[in-house]
């Protein structure tokens, strides 16, 4: 007999429930539902959808500021700010197309990119104005920002990287050949890591004046990374290779291992304890879990139709997994996974249904008192 996908869920959350019962997580899953316009909260504690905030636009990121969360419409070029009873408290246009944004270490301010305008701004969340800008060489992909006070910005098919310190207006710029996707700050900020498309590598700089350190070459199109919780090793993935790379940035710049990590490895999130590595099947419908200490796969979960993103929860209980196609957000309880030879230790706990595609989510916790 054929087991209905709702059969199999619920037989799955009872095999998850029966090995250590889960105590929910104090806070909200805030999902950008760029389908609906709007940001779909979760309730962690319950698991339970309790708001659609609209927000005008479709939404394509959330970031968590001081006291705020920070929602972008690309294309009104606008930010959005929820308060800590999720509402929508305020919202300011940046440019015409902003295409990502990044919290500032003191959590007031924030960067952004414009695409047209080919501008990289800072702008401060409670006050709601700019208050400085930096002119690219090229239309900007990709930013970062680092916890010393720089911004990194990749300009894509132009092969530049656009290095700010954004308190002094300092700049630096290198070139690499080709196409380049992603870059990542070393924890310390003071080395920079590029993900060239064109030859399968990784460009390590310095920061600042961003003078060449080393090339990695990869086995793999390097189009998601992924920092574990202690940012001592990288984890690459991409187009070209069932594999993920395990890239350790400090003392030995070096491509440590590849691992073989379910079909065609996606967007990725670690936990601290224990420490996994989720990977999501980029064309698939399933999430593949790594033990980051022996290097070795202990659990494939099915989740649903094209998981897209991966947030853990900060108490290390749950990995949320949004599926852009069915429009849920499917839930591994973390602790209640068991290694076996079969990799069948792993199951869902629950899934809630969020809205027309999700494609990115943040966890906050709930207001004190």
């Amino acid at each position: 007999m054929k087991m209905t996908r709702r059969a199999w869920l619920s037989f799955a959350m009872l095999s998850a429930c029966a090995r250590r019962k889960p105590t929910g997580y104090s806070g909200y899953a805030l999902i950008a539902t760029a389908g609906e316009n709007s940001v779909a909260a979760v309730d962690l504690s319950s698991f339970r959808l309790v708001k659609q905030i609209d927000v005008g636009a479709s939404p394509s990121s959330i970031v968590p500021m001081r006291n705020a969360s920070l929602v972008l419409t690309p294309e009104t070029g606008s930010v959005h700010l929820l308060d800590a009873e999720l509402r929508r408290a305020a919202g300011f246009r940046l440019s015409d197309e902003v295409s990502a944004i990044c919290a500032m270490p003191d959590q007031t301010r924030f960067a952004a990119l414009t695409g047209k305008a080919r501008e990289l701004i800072v702008a401060d969340a409670a006050a709601r104005k700019i208050v400085r800008r930096f002119k690219l060489g090229g239309e900007p992909l990709a930013l970062d920002v680092s916890p010393t006070g720089y911004a990194a910005v990749s300009t894509g098919a132009q092969g530049g990287v656009e290095l700010f310190h954004l308190e002094t207006g300092q700049s630096w710029r290198a070139q690499i050949p080709g196409q380049i996707g992603a870059l990542r700050f070393r924890a310390d900020g003071q080395l920079l890591l590029v993900a060239s498309l064109y030859d399968h590598s990784l460009a390590a700089f310095q920061v600042p004046g961003l003078q060449s350190i080393a090339e990695l070459p990869l086995g793999m199109a390097p189009e998601n990374l992924c920092f574990n919780s202690d940012a001592g090793q990288l984890f690459v993935s991409g187009d070209g290779m069932d594999a993920v790379a395990i890239v350790f940035p400090y003392d030995t710049l070096e491509v440590e291992q590849t691992v073989l990590a379910g079909r065609d490895p996606g967007t990725m999130a670690c936990s601290a304890d224990p420490a996994y590595l989720f990977v999501a099947s980029h064309s698939g419908s399933d999430v593949c879990i790594l033990n980051v200490d022996t290097r070795k796969v202990i659990g494939i979960v099915q989740v649903g139709q094209k998981p897209n993103y991966i947030a853990v929860t900060p108490d290390n209980q749950f990995a949320l997994v949004l599926e852009e196609l069915s429009g849920d957000m499917a839930v591994i309880y973390i602790q209640g996974i068991q290694a076996n030879r079969n990799k069948s230790g792993a199951s869902l706990f629950t899934v809630v249904p969020v809205g027309a595609r999700p494609v990115q989510a943040a966890v906050v916790p709930k207001q004190l008192g």
